[in-house]
């Protein structure tokens, strides 16, 4: 009852947070054309927004899974000033009406500056990357959503500083605050079960929620309060683009989002419960602290290269994470690792099809400090990891039908999620969306912890 009151209070201040707003924004725009502030600025509020209502059919046990996205933009895109708020409603997620940006911008000739809450997204990689590190993800729904939507917007200060005209640019990003990857919590979820364990080679949430006087929902939930608070982020970003080339270098100084913990003590206080018995919120309070959850600091140095090449659009993306551990035998840290994307699209000559490649790979270095009791133990003693990320994408009725087949495969693990999609205009701004998605492999990897979620989706989504 408590959170139901919770949740009403928070959707009611959200609600009146837009309508205040949109009073302010609608105000404004008489105020400001009448001052020096815009000068002779002729500019309106802009609103837009998208609502996609959707069933899942959980192709496993048949059930039928009702859900509703659907996001409302406020703009007021000025010439030299712009104020800009976006509302996002997702039925079923961790947090379902969230502000995912609310920010001023200001335009001058050589400086743009920006302050508030916003969704920013470094390097060159088509929809995955490893130099993007300014902002954590929503994993409510796994990766079912596009990787912008999955952003969640920081409160930062961004400065941008342009050279030769606008072709090159250096970025300086700022944020007091520091937020982890927002996990699933809910097994009920009308968008499905997609909890991730952080701890799966350990330990199942079931048997836990069993023992303990927690549901998997409160697990996760005691899992993140854990996690010691962090704060500061600091990003600086260079790009430029020379004879059809773009390149850019950046650096980042924060935290990784995948918290770290201390295997050992986790290992001793779980080899100590009984799962025959249960055990006190005290004594599983206890065993998460001796864990000490933490996300480990790092200094991220990134490069990032786009270009054509024999008709390919050609992407690359490096990055070296430099953690405290730089000797690599802190069992409770990370080690340090190199991180590329490597990829590209071309045109085939069929139809308008279009193949897009990419590989991501990880190294973790100093990997013969690595003991059993390490935060990145392998037991096989493999530190390289691969992915391949396959999309075959074509259009009929002048694109009022886009059919895309999207495979993601891990070279190392042998899982993977395949889904065919279909993208159906039934008119301007209306369009009709089909998809069956399946995941394969073993229980305690990415994709196989999800191979009883295969489902096959029907939604429509509207635009305005």
């Amino acid at each position: 009852m408590q959170g139901e009151i919770k949740m009403f209070k928070n959707r009611s201040l959200i609600f009146i947070t837009a309508a205040v707003f949109i009073l302010i924004a609608t105000n404004s725009i008489s105020a400001f054309n009448g001052s020096s502030f815009y000068g002779d600025e002729k500019t309106s509020v802009e609103v837009g927004g998208e609502f996609f209502p959707e069933y899942r059919i959980m192709t496993d046990n048949g059930d039928l899974e009702e859900n509703i996205m659907g996001e409302i933009n406020f703009t007021y895109p000025g010439k030299t000033h712009e104020f800009k708020f976006l509302l996002d409603f997702q039925a079923g997620a961790a947090e379902e009406i969230d502000f995912d940006e609310a920010y001023y911008r200001y335009y001058g000739d050589k400086y743009h500056f920006l302050i508030g809450k916003h969704r920013l997204i470094w390097g060159t990689g088509d929809k995955v990357h490893v130099v993007d590190n300014l902002n954590p993800e929503d994993m409510s729904d796994f990766i079912n959503r596009e990787y912008k939507d999955r952003q969640i917007g920081e409160e930062m200060l961004k400065i941008d500083r342009y050279f030769r005209g606008g072709n090159a640019s250096l970025e300086f990003v700022y944020t007091p605050d520091f937020n982890g990857h927002r996990l699933a919590d809910d097994p009920d979820s009308p968008l499905g079960n997609w909890i991730i364990n952080p701890f799966a080679d350990k330990f199942e949430l079931s048997d836990l929620a069993v023992i303990t006087p927690y549901t998997q929902t409160d697990i996760i939930n005691k899992f993140e309060n854990s996690l010691e608070g962090e704060e500061n982020q600091f990003g600086l970003r260079f790009t430029d683009s020379r004879q059809g080339v773009d390149y850019g270098f950046s650096y980042y100084k924060g935290y990784l989002r995948e918290p770290s913990y201390n295997p050992q003590a986790l290992k001793q206080g779980l080899d100590n419960i009984d799962l025959s018995s249960s055990i006190s919120s005290a004594e599983f309070n206890k065993i998460l602290t001796n864990a000490d959850l933490h996300y480990d600091e790092v200094d991220i140095f990134g490069f990032e290269l786009a270009g054509a090449a024999a008709d390919i659009n050609s992407r690359f993306e490096l990055a070296y994470y430099r953690t405290d551990d730089t000797s690599g035998n802190n069992p409770s840290v990370k080690n340090n690792r190199i991180a590329w994307i490597i990829g590209g699209d071309r045109d085939l000559p069929i139809n308008n099809i279009n193949l897009n490649i990419q590989f991501k790979g990880t190294k973790i270095l100093d990997d013969e400090q690595i003991q059993k009791n390490h935060i990145d133990y392998n037991p096989e003693g493999d530190y390289t990891s691969h992915r391949a990320i396959v999309k075959l994408k074509d259009s009929y009725s002048s694109e009022k039908i886009i059919p895309e087949l999207t495979w993601i495969y891990n070279l190392n693990d042998n899982d993977y999620s395949l889904e065919a999609a279909v993208d159906y205009e039934l008119q301007q701004d209306l369009h009709l969306e089909l998809s069956h998605k399946i995941f394969n492999g073993d229980r305690e990897t990415t994709f196989g912890q999800f191979d009883d979620n295969d489902f096959t989706s029907v939604g429509l989504r509207y635009s305005f």
